[in-house]
């Protein structure tokens, strides 16, 4: 099988010889014909330059991106099209935070040494978030200094790269098509630095994507894909009730975290904290399965981040053997984690029929900042 493996690369329908910037649409398109993708074998590859009012930022900048998200907090939403048969099948927002979640309740400090994690420029701490949009330094033969953007190559956690079963057949359900929104500056790079004089800002140039496929081997096994679909509210009071339907059949799970609202005007502030929702009394999950009415009320704190680190665990393919999948509470801490959820034990949930209620209360009295609340629905598609 090893020989017939085939190495891809597709580059932009929308190329630009200047790079991509903040909110601009990136267009791919993944086909092979007499050939299979093999699944989880996606990369996207690029040089990034950050600049800081309009200069290349250099040492003693405090400009950086989240050491643990590294360069997939340029890639704000994806939206995955299979156009000659399933049409849209994920249309994923909030994509660095969920990265966020992902890497804070799955690995430990030392799985950022890993080849894999480096190569996103991801690192163990907030430094590394700092180093890695730097500017590196090479020497040529002649001995002048050569001054070279980073470059990353990271593995998007989306549905084509979190499939179990069979590989994707091009002849049976056509070509891919995968299309990015590129992140705002201010939410992809943040740092002291960053004030309303001189904001931070991005390129993204040599951009690409990078896959591989097998013979078709004419075999129609069923594939499985986990997917998520975010839902963002606001909270602007000691109790708050957000009830919602999720556009998914096949729900195993949700999430939640938190960021106080005054984060998204302060250019220094990092826009995919896990911030802490203050003064916590309890929560209440409540939806509706297929015996009935179920509601979860939680009192302890510590039981509700278990849950989400459970839940989010859940979520995310295990067989690439980064990260150890049992972060304990030491090390979730660690990571500055503050993750709320719900794991539904292998049920798999129809929430488009009726609403999946989230309630949480602080301790009456107490000054609850405004927060953003994000909830994470955790999928699963069938192809």
């Amino acid at each position: 099988m090893t020989q017939n493996l085939r190495f891809h690369i597709a580059n932009p329908e929308n190329n630009s010889s200047s790079g991509f910037t903040e909110f601009n649409t990136v267009d791919f398109v993944i086909n092979a014909d007499g050939r299979k993708l093999l699944k989880n074998s996606i990369r996207i590859e690029g040089d990034v330059n950050v600049k800081l009012g309009g200069a290349d930022i250099v040492v003693g900048n405090d400009i950086k991106i989240d050491n643990r998200i590294g360069a997939h907090a340029f890639f704000d939403s994806w939206n995955i099209t299979m156009p000659q048969s399933r049409g849209l099948i994920a249309n994923l927002q909030e994509y660095p935070r969920y990265v966020k979640a992902v890497a804070t309740c799955n690995y430990s400090k030392d799985d950022y040494y890993s080849a894999e994690l480096l190569a996103e420029m991801r690192g163990g701490s907030e430094i590394n978030g700092e180093y890695n949009v730097q500017q590196q330094t090479s020497y040529n033969v002649g001995g002048n200094a050569d001054l070279q953007n980073p470059n990353f190559s990271i593995a998007p956690v989306f549905p084509l790269n979190n499939m179990e079963g069979g590989n994707y057949s091009f002849a049976k359900n056509g070509q891919i098509r995968v299309s990015c929104n590129l992140s705002k500056n201010a939410d992809a790079v943040y740092g002291k630095d960053c004030i309303a004089a001189a904001q931070a800002s991005y390129t993204i140039t040599n951009l690409r994507l990078r896959y591989m496929t097998i013979p078709d081997d004419g075999r129609d096994n069923a594939i499985i894909m986990r997917s998520y679909v975010n839902i963002k509210n606001t909270i602007q009071s000691n109790s708050a009730n957000i009830a919602v339907r999720v556009p998914s059949n096949a729900v195993s799970g949700v999430h939640v975290s938190f960021l106080e609202q005054s984060s998204l005007t302060d250019p220094s502030k990092n826009k995919q904290a896990l911030n802490v929702y203050p003064n916590f009394l309890e929560l209440n999950y409540s939806f509706a399965d297929a015996v009935g009415i179920v509601s979860y009320t939680i009192t302890d704190i510590g039981d509700a981040q278990l849950k989400g680190v459970d839940a989010v665990q859940n979520s995310v393919d295990t067989s690439d053997g980064v990260g150890n999948y049992a972060v304990d509470m030491q090390n979730y801490k660690a990571n500055n984690g503050y993750i709320l959820g719900l794991d539904f034990q292998n049920a798999l949930v129809d929430l488009t029929k009726d609403k999946f209620s989230f309630n949480i209360k602080s301790s009456s009295g107490s000054a609850v900042p405004n927060q953003l609340v994000y909830l994470y629905f955790h999928t699963l598609l069938n192809l």
